[in-house]
């Protein structure tokens, strides 16, 4: 089964901050999952980030969506995609 979503050694900052180091995740299509984790895990960081908020800054690692680089597409089309 392909992926639908694809992160791959994701590093995430805010200014000089590190706020996501190294996260990992695979989800294939036709499956249902949940993020959870306690208060301030990163949770809600990593959904802006797929959103492609302008507030946080992507050092490493990658993000693919059916095979499309989501970091290569400004938010606007990330949300024509159906991410937002």
């Amino acid at each position: 089964m392909s992926h639908v979503l694809k992160i791959e050694n994701l590093h995430v900052s805010v200014g000089d901050k590190p706020i996501l180091r190294g996260v990992n995740l695979e989800l294939q299509h036709g499956s249902t999952h949940a993020l959870m984790g306690p208060n301030g895990s990163g949770k809600s960081t990593l959904g802006l980030v797929i959103a492609g908020h302008p507030g946080y800054e992507v050092s490493s690692g990658s993000i693919t969506l059916d095979g499309q680089d989501l970091l290569e597409m400004e938010a606007d089309g990330r949300a024509r995609a159906g991410i937002f």
